[in-house]
């Protein structure tokens, strides 16, 4: 092994090839290569959606809901302690949903309202990491405080300070009726990101069931130790509690974007995998050709006493080594486009002013990439094998080579 490890590496650095081996020993390298960086870079592009969707989107995204069919929970504290109990949740937080118009000058908006208890709130979401200590005090001191989204206080052209006038359906309505008029201090604006920051609003709880003339929350929100459980501890809670519930969870609302990342995935393994398949052509044309140019030589290594197993050998290595270049091209220049494309293309939005992706379409309006070892891992080792595999022919050929034959010219 040993042996042809050593002819093959001589061959592979010193080797003189003409003008059509040189071309397929481009092309193969290229082809490998290239599908190496394209699977790096994508993987790391989904890496990066999904660590936003779970860490930062799933995190102010209510990840299970529990909400009274009646309007407002019956045994709020009962419905609470059994919600403790299960393992799988880490914290709960009271709520109440207002769908509202807030109306400031000339500007109208559609308000979906939430009515939280900051308190308990900043344990079951992330909403701790975008606000500040003044705006916890405000939210707190003020009954009629606000909290928006960057991008909603932005469309509705208020400030922190400014008054909000907000109409809302009198409670127990079902038909045509005047709305309640209501005022809210804005005291607050959180930047996060994409989506949310045209949706988020926040006012206190105890305010959001004056309103409606209602004494207890509508619902609990709980934040579960594993997001993929959602599902699951929604109905096993909801199943065992003591009143009327509707059981929401994440994956109903969002599961589309996480089922999308993932259907994404494997469209790129499919393509990729093509682009190594026309690759691992490259190789057997290549190493064909050049059993056919360097017969002779192959015929003299058999005639001086080397095995059809060093021969094989021989090939497979050089096989290898070709593979294991576009490897080292691919998911070299792979990892250094997907480490700096996040500011690449921060720069390039600078420069035009044109966004990527929409913050009022998408969850997230930046392409955030995550490199992870064990993809990288996985994609060499997926190139490797093609052009293993891909060697295999012309390895058994050449060591099925007649040296007598080969050499007498017959």
């Amino acid at each position: 092994m040993m042996l042809s490890f050593q002819l093959a590496w001589r061959q592979f650095r010193q080797g003189h090839l003409n003008r059509l081996q040189r071309f397929l020993r481009t092309a193969a390298v290229s082809g490998v290569a290239l599908g190496c960086l394209v699977l790096v870079l994508v993987l790391s592009v989904m890496n990066g959606f999904q660590k936003v969707l779970t860490e930062r989107f799933l995190s102010l995204v209510p990840q299970v809901e529990l909400i009274a069919m009646g309007g407002q929970l019956k045994r709020p504290q009962s419905l609470t302690s059994l919600a403790q109990a299960d393992p799988q949740v880490a914290a709960v937080a009271p709520f109440r949903s207002i769908n509202a118009l807030a109306v400031s000058g000339e500007h109208l908006n559609a308000l979906a309202l939430r009515g939280i208890d900051l308190e308990k709130e900043i344990k079951v979401s992330g909403l701790a990491r975008y606000i500040t200590p003044e705006m916890i005090k405000a939210f707190e001191s003020e009954p009629n405080a606000l909290i928006l989204g960057d991008a909603l206080a932005k469309k509705l052209g208020v400030k922190v300070g400014h008054k909000l006038s907000i109409l809302v359906a009198p409670p127990g309505s079902g038909g045509l009726s005047t709305p309640r008029r209501h005022q809210l201090t804005l005291v607050g604006v959180v930047k996060i990101g994409g989506q949310l920051d045209y949706s988020l609003a926040y006012m206190p709880l105890a305010t959001a069931n004056g309103w409606n003339d209602s004494t207890h929350a509508q619902g609990l929100r709980l934040k579960v130790n594993d997001v993929f459980a959602a599902d699951r501890v929604a109905r096993d809670i909801g199943f065992r509690a003591h009143e009327a519930l509707y059981m929401d969870n994440w994956t109903r609302t969002q599961g589309h974007l996480y089922q999308d990342i993932q259907m994404v995935r494997v469209i790129i393994y499919l393509v990729v995998g093509l682009i190594m398949l026309v690759a691992s052509f490259n190789i057997i044309s290549l190493l064909m050709v050049t059993v056919r140019e360097e017969a002779p030589q192959i015929a003299m290594l058999r005639s001086i006493g080397c095995r059809q197993s060093t021969i094989s050998l021989l090939f497979l290595w050089r096989g290898c080594l070709l593979g294991g270049l576009g490897v080292v091209l691919g998911t070299g220049f792979g990892i250094l486009l997907a480490w700096a494309l996040p500011g690449l293309l921060s720069f390039w939005q600078q420069l035009t002013g044109k966004t990527i992706l929409a913050g009022d379409i998408y969850f997230t309006d930046t392409i955030p990439t995550q490199i992870l070892p064990g993809d990288v891992v996985v994609t060499a080792l997926l190139a490797l094998a093609v052009a293993l595999v891909a060697t295999l022919y012309p390895a058994i050929h050449a060591s099925r080579l007649q040296p007598a034959r080969v050499l007498s010219g017959a």
